[in-house]
């Protein structure tokens, strides 16, 4: 797999390398950090140098700062400082490469079809860099620099600097992207929209470093948001899936629903133009059936991979009604409703004719895994085994109980209590014959999926947890699931793994079977919390708040190592894990707000609160801007002796709060 770095649009990397030296050589770097959502500085500093005059230059006599900033434009600033006593010459450069790969050839897939590169060129004091693609799409990068470089060559630009004792100069960079060709895609990048989000809900607490910890989270998501085709929607993690996904840009969307459910519109909206129509055994596509990944690169347009979209997820279909579903309750949009019925219908339908072409659960026959552990190795037996198709996945039953439930709630605000009467009646059943097929009596858990003829993967997993959050899971069932999540075989100290330590397959160090995924474990504490094991709920709060305040910046990675947390005093890093990524930069706002226990019915007018219960670690939350319809409330809470109190502070609107302690 290539190195990811580098300047990427539509899928395509139109910078590969940037490099800055100082009279030929290297600088010495003292810090690089990205301080908020488009900018980022790196502090330099030159080492011993050999003056043209002869004369030596100590290290560390010059100051060179970097700054980047992303916008409609790439701009950087480059400013060099002279801390000398006396004046210095020195020679700058800039030198860049772009060979306009595909994001799949930089993740290892074979280069195909190939356009035509062009040679560097100057016009004036701008270095146009461009690509002409095999697709038809003409993409380019245009440098414009501020003062024009003293020397110019072939990606090359020169400045010789004479700097005064104590002077400085500033150098300013100025990149425009093109992507030019036949369709609604935008030929340059959209300018960031003129509304901030994630800024409504305005959450403070007494501790200093969560405060912190959760801002980068929010930062990260705001960095995450992409607008294509005018609209906006959570991209799923950087480098490699910057591109909108069905279950990913979902599940990101419900995690912070309550903080601005603006998101979840423009998402629900962006899918339902791409849902299914046809049948493709290429694509995956199905009648009705929301789609996996859509990619823009050239490889997607010369049909050399099948994201365009690819429809290989058995999960989104559900997650797409869950989200629309709690998008009403927060919102009371029916207007939205309305918009998405057909589409909700159509996926109501993918659903039954899924369910039907087999073993009555919702499963996959392919040979690669269709759920949120997609990797090759992902569904494995206790003996280390792999999974034979079809699969029914323990998780996606519940959310496909879930997903009836709330189109079942959605169909009663339209007087239509047939509709719903009877998809009530199919999540009861469900639930039902989930909990007979799926319950592993011997090991007291449930079973990580079905496979063949409904035979039980018995391997011991995470994926049970998110089923918790469905309320798929009998009453019965759930203190032993609950002990088994925290046991020390799933348990990790961190966080919950994604399979348990005593499994034959177990790797702390591989992908989805022994790593620590942030956004699973944010499902499982939800749905711990949703079934009433408070404390199991708050352990996991507390161990993924641990591990990102452990983490440079305090970002939680898409995934890290399960290692016992008694081995190390930080959780271990993954090698290639996305970072940010959207759902982990969304676990903790939806830990914190599922312990709060809010619930909303905007149609009802009406916040409930059930058993609010926050961690040692935090005293006092403050939520303030809360919207529930249209109607706004503040809330404070306290941890008082181990009890939750709630305080209403402020309420705007025809809004009931309702506190179950």
């Amino acid at each position: 797999m290539s190195d990811a770095h580098g300047l990427f649009f539509h899928d395509m990397r139109y910078l590969d390398r940037a490099t800055l030296r100082l009279n030929g050589g290297p600088l010495s770097v003292l810090l690089a950090s990205a301080d908020s959502a488009d900018r980022s500085i790196s502090e330099m500093t030159n080492p011993r140098l050999q003056l043209a005059s002869g004369v030596p230059l100590p290290k560390e006599m010059l100051g060179i700062r970097r700054e980047r900033r992303l916008a409609r434009t790439v701009e950087e600033d480059v400013t060099v400082q002279n801390f000398a006593l006396h004046s210095v010459q020195v020679g700058l450069s800039f030198e860049f490469e772009a060979c306009f790969d595909d994001i799949f050839v930089i993740r290892g897939s074979r280069r195909g079809k190939r356009g035509e590169l062009r040679e560097p060129r100057w016009e004036g004091s701008t270095l146009c860099l461009q690509y002409d693609g095999a697709d038809g799409r003409s993409r380019g990068l245009d440098l414009n620099f501020d003062p024009p470089p003293s020397q110019m060559g072939p990606g090359e630009a020169s400045y010789d600097l004479s700097l005064d004792a104590h002077g400085s100069t500033r150098i300013r960079i100025t990149g425009e992207l093109r992507d030019l060709g036949p369709g609604t895609l935008e030929s340059t990048p959209l300018r960031p929209p003129a509304t901030r989000y994630l800024n409504r809900v305005l959450i403070e607490t007494d501790n200093t470093l969560f405060n912190r910890v959760l801002q980068r989270s929010l930062d990260d998501l705001q960095m995450l948001l992409t607008r294509q085709r005018g609209e906006t929607y959570f991209a799923a993690g950087v480098p490699w899936f910057v591109a909108l996904f069905g279950r990913d840009s979902l599940v990101t969307a419900l995690e912070i629903l309550p903080l601005d459910p603006r998101i979840a519109s423009n998402t629900l909206r962006r899918l339902a133009k791409f849902q299914g129509r046809r049948t493709d055994p290429r694509t995956l596509e199905q009648p009705g059936r929301i789609l996996h990944e859509l990619r823009v690169g050239e490889k997607a347009n010369l049909g050399e991979v099948p994201y365009t979209p690819y429809y290989g997820t058995v999960d989104a279909t559900p997650l797409f009604i869950i989200v629309l579903g709690q998008y009403l309750r927060w919102t009371g949009d029916v207007a939205l409703w309305r918009q998405l019925k057909g589409n909700l219908v159509r996926a109501l339908a993918w659903i039954d004719q899924n369910a039907g072409r087999g073993s009555g659960f919702t499963a996959y026959a392919t040979e690669a895994n269709l759920g949120w552990k997609d990797s090759a190795n992902g569904i494995v037996r206790s003996d280390g085994s792999l999974a034979q198709a079809p699969i029914a996945l323990v998780e996606a039953q519940g959310f496909v109980h879930w997903a009836k439930l709330e189109a079942a709630r959605l169909f009663d605000l339209d007087g239509d209590l047939e509709t719903s009467a009877r998809l009530r009646q199919e999540a009861n059943d469900l639930r039902l014959r989930f909990n007979r097929a799926f319950w592993l009596r011997d090991r007291r858990y449930f079973a990580l999926a079905l496979e063949g003829e409904r035979r039980p993967v018995e391997a011991i997993s995470s994926n049970p947890g998110q089923a918790l959050l469905s309320g798929i899971v009998s009453p019965r069932h759930v203190a032993a699931v609950s002990r088994m999540l925290m046991s020390e075989r799933l348990f990790s100290g961190w966080g919950v793994r994604t399979l348990a330590s005593s499994e034959a397959a177990y790797n702390p160090i591989d992908y989805q079977v022994g790593a620590v995924w942030p956004h699973d474990n944010a499902l499982i504490c939800a749905g711990l919390k949703r079934c009433g094991q408070s404390q199991a709920s708050l352990r996991i709060f507390s161990a993924i708040y641990d591990a990102a305040a452990a983490f440079p910046q305090f970002r939680l990675p898409e995934v890290f190592c399960g290692f016992p947390r008694a081995e190390f005093v930080a959780p271990v890093r993954y090698p290639v894990a996305c970072s940010p990524q959207a759902w982990a930069a969304g676990a903790l706002p939806l830990m914190l707000m599922a312990n709060l226990g809010l619930e909303a019915d905007a149609i009802g007018r009406e916040l409930k609160i059930s058993d609010p219960k926050l961690p040692d670690w935090l005293r006092v939350v403050t939520v303030r801007n809360l919207q529930v319809g249209e109607s706004y409330v503040d809330l404070r809470f306290e941890n008082m002796a181990g009890a939750t109190q709630v305080v209403v502070l402020n309420r705007r609107g025809e809004v009931t709060v309702n506190v179950r302690l």
